[in-house]
This record gives C-alpha cells, sequence and structure tokens, in this order.
C-alpha cells in the first residue's frame, strides 16, 4: 500500500503539471499569437497580442475573434466573418458563403486544408494554382504584311516627286530629298512593317552627319572601323560602338569577341543564380529561367495579364489559343483593318 504522504505529492505534482501544461498551451495578457485560440480564457487575440476581451466576464468567453482581431484562418473568426491579411472583417461582395469556414480566394491560411477547394495555401493565402483555360500547342501572331509592298500601300509620294527627280539626277546631294519624299521607306520583316532608313546608291547622297556613308544601299553612319571617331571605336553593321577587350566590358550575359561584345546568354547555373537573385535559377538554351511548379508561379511579362501563361515542365509558356477571335481580344486589333491581322495558327 502507497504511504499517505507519498499519494499527497503525486497528486501535488500532477495539479502543478496540469497548470504548466494549460499555461503552454494558452497565451497570457501581453502575449504573442496568431488567433484568440492561442489565448487563455477570457482573453481574444488583438494585432496578434493575447489581450482581454469585452465579454471576457462570460463564464464560457468564444475562442473565435471579433471584428478587427487577429486570425490565421477565416474559422478563426465570428461566423460572417473573413479572415484577410490576418485580421478578421467584414465580408465582402463576392467572397466566397458565410456559411463556409474555410478560407476563400485571397484570405489567410496556414494550410492547405484552411482553404476551400480547389484552393492552396501559398504564401499563407489562398490562392488557385492552376487556371482553368486548357493549353493548346498554337499560338497568336499579329500579322501586317507578307511583302514590302503590303507595308507601302497607304504611301502617297510627294506632288513634286518629277522636280526632285530631276534634281536628284542633276546632283546627288538632292537624291536624300527624293528618296525620302518619293519612295517608300518600309520593310516587311517577320510579318511586321518595320521603318528603313532613306535608300542611296553612293555616298554622295548621303547628305546627313550623322548618316554619311551609304553601305548595302543605306546611308549609315560608318562604313568601315577607321570612319569611326577613336582609335578603340568599330564598325558594326553601319554603326559605331566601342571596342572591348574583354568580357568585362560588356553588358551582362555578353563576350567580347574579336574586340566586339556579342550576346551569348548564360553559361551556367550559378551565372543564373547570382544574375536573378534566386538560387533556383537554371539556365536553358542560352537564357536565365527560375522553374515553376504551378501555373500560379507564371506571372508572364505584363503584356498580356495574369493567367494566360502556364507551368509546363518547369518551363512557363502561353496557354495558346483557339481561335483568331481570342487572338484579336488578347491583341487588342479590334477589326482587321487593312493594317494588321490576328491569326491564332
Amino acid at each position: 500500500m502507497r504511504p499517505p504522504h507519498l499519494a499527497l505529492l503525486v497528486f501535488t505534482l500532477s495539479l502543478l503539471l496540469g497548470a504548466c501544461s494549460e499555461s503552454a498551451r494558452r497565451g497570457s495578457v501581453g502575449e504573442s499569437c496568431t488567433s484568440s485560440a492561442d489565448c487563455g480564457r477570457g482573453l481574444g487575440c488583438v494585432a496578434q497580442v493575447c489581450s482581454e476581451r469585452s465579454d471576457a466576464g462570460s463564464s464560457q468567453a468564444p475562442i473565435n475573434a471579433a471584428a478587427g482581431m487577429s486570425c490565421a484562418t477565416r474559422r478563426d473568426c465570428t461566423s460572417g466573418l473573413v479572415c484577410v491579411s490576418n485580421v478578421c472583417q467584414t465580408m465582402s461582395l463576392g467572397q466566397s458563403e458565410v456559411a463556409s469556414r474555410f478560407s476563400g480566394r485571397g484570405e489567410s491560411c496556414r494550410a492547405k486544408n484552411d482553404c476551400a477547394p480547389p484552393l492552396a495555401c501559398v504564401s499563407e493565402s489562398c490562392q488557385m494554382v492552376n487556371i482553368a483555360l486548357g493549353h493548346t500547342s498554337k499560338s497568336c501572331h499579329r500579322v501586317e504584311c507578307a511583302t514590302k509592298e503590303d507595308c507601302c500601300a497607304g504611301f502617297v509620294p510627294n506632288a513634286k516627286c518629277d522636280v526632285y527627280k530631276e534634281n536628284c539626277d542633276t546632283d546627288p546631294i538632292f537624291c536624300n530629298t527624293y528618296r525620302s519624299l518619293c519612295e517608300c521607306a518600309k520593310d516587311c520583316v517577320e510579318e511586321l512593317c518595320v521603318d528603313e532608313p532613306p535608300g542611296c546608291k553612293s555616298a554622295a547622297e548621303c547628305t546627313s552627319e550623322q548618316t554619311p556613308f551609304c553601305l548595302d544601299g543605306k546611308c549609315r553612319a560608318c562604313d568601315v572601323d577607321a570612319s569611326c571617331p577613336g582609335a578603340d571605336s568599330r564598325c558594326v553593321m553601319g554603326q559605331c560602338i566601342a571596342a572591348c577587350s574583354f568580357d568585362e566590358q560588356c553588358p551582362l550575359l555578353q563576350r567580347c569577341q574579336d574586340g566586339v561584345c556579342t550576346e551569348t546568354g548564360c553559361m551556367t547555373q550559378r551565372e543564373c543564380a547570382f544574375l536573378t537573385k534566386n538560387s533556383l535559377a537554371i539556365c536553358r538554351a542560352g537564357k536565365c529561367q527560375v522553374p515553376c511548379e504551378v501555373d500560379t508561379d507564371c506571372e508572364g511579362d505584363g503584356k498580356m495579364g495574369l493567367g494566360f501563361e502556364v507551368c509546363e515542365q518547369g518551363q512557363c509558356v502561353f496557354v495558346g489559343c483557339e481561335s483568331d477571335a481570342e487572338c484579336r481580344a488578347l491583341l487588342e486589333i479590334e477589326s482587321d483593318d487593312g493594317l494588321a491581322r490576328a491569326l491564332c495558327r
């Protein structure tokens, strides 16, 4: 039989341990919290601190937080409120039904099962992880031309072109005026119309101080390295650029090749990690990319809006199109006015 003093000691220790357990489980006034459930009886979590509640005098204080109190998920809040940015708030129009105890899109969460299906908890916020649009292999294209003639269809020569042509034939110095006003200076490049500098047949026709040389039928800033100012300048495609001696003189992802900074892209994974400030970045086909896991990791380029890229094999790709009408809306081409068309192909 257990001695009476030993039984009394065991009973006293059990009371003390129970009190310690309750103290560790519930916070006291002034202690940190994420929801009212973290605080002791009669307390509520306000601004992430356990504080006295207005209803603390009741024999059974509710755990659910009132408007303005801290929360981690919707179920921490009183029925009819939602948890947004870890604060219980009045439900706004468009949020999920009042009766639901699951957090809706944009509400706070700690785990996936805090969110209403099919949402997931991403960075402590309930979000869609996969977009609803189906993925196709087709892309949207803006088509303006097939040939140079398509770009020049609306060009109207100057009324005095006969005079300008006669002047050009007499003295090449007048040819720049003739070609600028009487010849279409557009070309079709990859189905898009682009502006071209005025044509020329000799340097005598290039009267501008900025482009005094005739190179490949166009007035350019230079034709050889010697025509560029400075001993270290190089003539590249009619433009004078500073020559380089080593890679560090070139922009990022470029290398110095034969005295010219040349786009080469990334070479290693580490280079991309440091360039993007993201250790998960990889070098793929000369471009730095941060692999995606779900569709919401893809933010797009800001031109198409959200939800138009999907995560496919760790890479963000355009969701694709099914019709020309979809591309017209995406590319904001109101109608086929002859200047541009939107094609899904």
